[in-house]
């Protein structure tokens, strides 16, 4: 009985350690699949870094003929590490340049998320206005627009001045601050005119201005992992790789920084782009209607005496032409007209002494035309002398 007793007690004992082996096994198990599982995500969440950790080693290792071979590799690497690492950075605020929740120069109110429709977006909107006016008096119109945009805060970006026969005029492009837009418009319109034509347009530049704020965050992420990888670098030829990229990336920065600014200028300041003109016939019909008897009379002796002036300057300014031509034809007129004289004279002392029945030269009378017997067609002569 004994012998049984002990035997009965033995196996429990081999059955109670049996269970509690099985127990631990599973449990030595349980942990082993929760170790694993939790290494996995560990190595996952630091692969960026072991990565990063290995192109440092491989750029440190001066000394070892491997890394000689590898000097475009590694810096390749690093510009490679250094775009994951600012995507990974900027795409939590990829909606907000700012990275603190709100546009720059306005602000963001509701919940946070992708776009959400319960967001109020403080909007960018570039105005710009057109207007067309006829005034009485372009002189006095002019004054009374200079001092508007003086009153208004705004100044004048440009200015051209026309004039023809029909009209006078000028065109104008002014720059207004956005808060007093529809005040400017207004004053315009209390300027004494004629006629008035008026448009406003308004674009929304709010998507480019998130945009280019999301871009500038990227690329200043981007230049501070160069900038960090050109201070560990030990190599001439990482060393010029990285500063070409850091150049290229700091241009781009500027870039957006200049297209950021000019979108802020032209929210803040609206454009309006004026045309005011003065017709002239309108004009000259009022001051027509003014002026008396007596200023008629003067205008009218004004304009025959500026006609008899213009005819004088004509004559004077023919005679300075022919000038030269009448010096030419005197050179060659007055030795002719000498000769001819000339002629003459001989002929007239011959006529004088044929008259007088003094001999010439020779003892002889000279021969004239009248010593010529003529015969009539009678038959009959005749004879001069």
């Amino acid at each position: 009985m004994e012998r049984e007793k002990k035997r009965g007690a033995g196996t429990r004992r081999t059955r109670t350690k049996r269970w509690a082996g099985l127990l631990a096994a599973a449990v030595l198990a349980g942990m082993l699949a929760g170790c694993s599982t939790a290494n996995r995500n560990a190595s996952n969440g630091s692969a960026a870094d072991s990565a990063a950790a290995a192109d440092a080693g491989n750029a440190d290792a001066g000394s070892d003929d491997k890394a000689t071979s590898e000097p475009a590799n590694s810096s390749a690497t690093a510009d490679t590490m250094a775009s994951t690492s600012a995507a990974a950075e900027a795409s939590p605020e990829s909606a907000d340049p700012s990275g603190s929740g709100a546009l720059p120069g306005g602000s963001v109110d509701g919940t946070a998320g992708n776009g959400a429709a319960g967001e109020s977006i403080d909007r960018k909107i570039v105005y710009r206005g057109n207007v067309t006016m006829e005034v009485k008096a372009y002189d006095a119109a002019q004054t009374k627009l200079r001092d508007l945009i003086h009153l208004s805060g705004g100044y004048l970006l440009k200015f051209a001045d026309q004039k023809t026969s029909a009209e006078r005029g000028g065109t104008f492009t002014i720059k207004v601050p956005a808060t007093g837009f529809d005040g400017f418009l207004a004053g315009l319109e209390k300027i004494e005119h004629l006629g008035y034509q008026s448009s406003a347009q308004g674009t929304d530049v709010t998507q480019e201005y998130v945009d280019l704020g999301a871009r500038l965050k990227a690329r200043q992420v981007v230049e501070a992992r160069l900038l960090d990888f050109m201070a560990k670098a030990t190599k001439t030829a990482d060393l010029l790789q990285i500063s070409q990229q850091l150049g290229d990336v700091q241009t781009e920065i500027e870039q957006i920084k200049g297209r950021i600014r000019y979108l802020d200028a032209n929210v803040a300041y609206s454009t309006i782009d004026l045309r005011m003109y003065e017709t002239v016939e309108a004009g000259a019909a009022a001051n027509a209607g003014k002026r008396g008897f007596g200023e008629r009379i003067a205008d009218a002796a004004e304009s025959s005496a500026k006609a008899l002036f213009a005819a004088a300057q004509g004559v004077v300014v023919f005679a300075a032409g022919a000038l030269p031509v009448a010096a030419a034809i005197a050179v060659i007129a007055i030795p002719c007209y000498a000769f001819y004289r000339s002629g003459r004279r001989k002929a007239a002392g011959r006529a004088a002494a044929l008259a007088n029945g003094t001999p010439g030269p020779t003892g002889k009378l000279p021969e004239t035309p009248e010593d010529v017997e003529v015969t009539k067609p009678d038959g009959g002569e005749d004879r001069s002398s």
